[in-house]
């Protein structure tokens, strides 16, 4: 699968709203509308520019992950009804990792946006089991 680095202030960030004079950071960009965002500090504090930037990607479509965030990240994220999951992404990272992302069928269309069963992440297509993955990949 084709990826993408993309970092803030570049003419590929600023197409996405990344503007380096509200964020520095990096996020992936992959084939199929799924966009990683790997890290992000944003300029101006608790101006909510992180999360209108979040919104923002969701509204166009973007399947948006977070890998690993923050706890003042994961705070937005919840707001968001961003759940965490677990993957595997092993051209950045050894292992899984965490990734918190919006449940697949919140973004179908005609989706009710109810949580249930996924409040941990379960029943997420696209995601690993982290103990299954362990068991698959041995040392």
């Amino acid at each position: 699968m084709h990826a993408q680095r993309i970092e803030s202030g570049t003419p590929d960030g600023d197409a996405l709203g990344f503007f380096e004079s509200l964020f520095s950071g990096w996020l992936e960009l992959k084939e199929n509308h799924r966009l990683y965002l790997h890290f992000i500090i944003s300029r101006d504090k608790n101006e909510g520019n992180t999360q209108t930037l979040l919104r923002q990607w969701l509204a166009e479509g973007y399947d948006v992950r977070v890998v690993m965030p923050r706890p003042i990240m994961q705070h937005i994220l919840t707001k968001l009804q961003f759940v965490p999951t677990m993957e595997c992404l092993p051209e950045w990272y050894e292992g899984i990792v965490e990734c918190w992302r919006r449940p697949v069928r919140w973004m179908l269309p005609g989706s009710s946006g109810d949580q249930k069963n996924t409040e941990r992440g379960d029943n997420i297509p696209g995601t690993v089991d982290p103990g299954e993955w362990i068991r698959n990949h041995p040392k």
